[in-house]
């Protein structure tokens, strides 16, 4: 039992599933196996490195390429910390790589096998760095906009960049390549994804605040905010950095007079009180 919750939930997606049910009755099955384990093996490098900074893990999600490991921490660890996680899939295959080439030497695996196990462990490691949304090129591109922007607009921005990245590729791919099933199955699953997250964009960011509500921002560099007394409370949120605490400096409209207030204060008014419809002007005189 103890090794057992070492180990994650695993859900195996849906279009998973049909891939499996493809390999079977097309002879393919061996080169799926080969591309299943190199994949469970990158979402454990995710999953590891999650463990051990002791990140609250739901489930991993497995598909074809790739996998997404579902987690309760919402945008309020550190970026560093989040990097790390994201890294930890991709160097996996550096290690499946070292290995199959001492399979190779000491004639450990069929030629076949290993060939298949080179080729795929290389194509996903490149795939799964593109700049696209879910894969970990799309979640570094993320965070490195988190650098520089708050995380509304870091977020909108990702979704954007990922979708403009997506048809790049699928128009490169019809100029020097024929679409595959396989490939129309991948590239339709990553669209969908991406319409996903752009739909649910209001809500991850209602989610990011709840978050920093709860637990409160865990590396605190002070970065204030400055905002007219007339605007609404989702004005003064849309201003929210990761990994900094605000101190939010509300100007009086004609007066020339500021109010602060601390960032926990327009949190609460929203979340405790639900003073949804409030001014940044209502809540430091209230």
């Amino acid at each position: 039992m103890s090794a057992l919750r070492l180990l994650p939930p695993i859900h195996i997606h849906p279009i998973l599933w049909f891939f499996i049910f493809i390999s079977i009755i097309t002879g393919t099955f061996i080169e799926l196996s080969v591309i299943f384990v190199i994949v469970v093996i990158h979402e454990l490098g995710h999953y590891t490195m999650a463990k051990f900074f002791h990140w609250r893990i739901r489930r991993i999600n497995l598909w074809v390429f790739g996998g997404v490991m579902e987690t309760d921490e919402h945008g309020n660890k550190s970026i560093k910390e989040e990097v790390l996680i994201v890294l930890a899939g991709p160097i996996q295959h550096i290690w499946v790589h070292l290995f199959l080439l001492i399979c190779s030497e000491y004639s450990l695996l069929s030629p076949s096998i290993l060939t298949l196990a080179l080729q795929f462990n290389a194509t996903i490691f490149l795939f799964n760095l593109l700049p696209i949304w879910p894969l970990d090129g799309g979640k570094l591109l993320f965070l490195l906009n988190s650098l520089v922007l708050p995380y509304k607009k870091a977020h909108t921005l990702m979704i954007i960049t990922s979708i403009l990245c997506l048809v790049s590729a699928i128009i490169i791919v019809l100029l020097f390549h024929p679409f595959t099933l396989s490939t129309t199955l991948l590239v339709g699953f990553i669209l969908w994804e991406n319409r996903l997250e752009w739909k649910q964009r209001y809500y991850v960011f209602i989610r990011f605040l709840l978050r920093r509500y709860t637990d409160g921002v865990k590396v605190k560099k002070i970065r204030p905010i400055i905002i007219a007394a007339d605007a609404p409370l989702m004005n003064v949120f849309s201003q929210f950095r990761r990994n900094c605490s605000h101190h939010i400096h509300v100007q009086s409209n004609g007066h020339g007079k500021v109010n602060a207030a601390e960032e926990q204060e327009f949190l609460n008014a929203y979340f405790n009180f639900k003073q949804y419809q409030a001014t940044a002007g209502e809540i430091v005189d209230s």
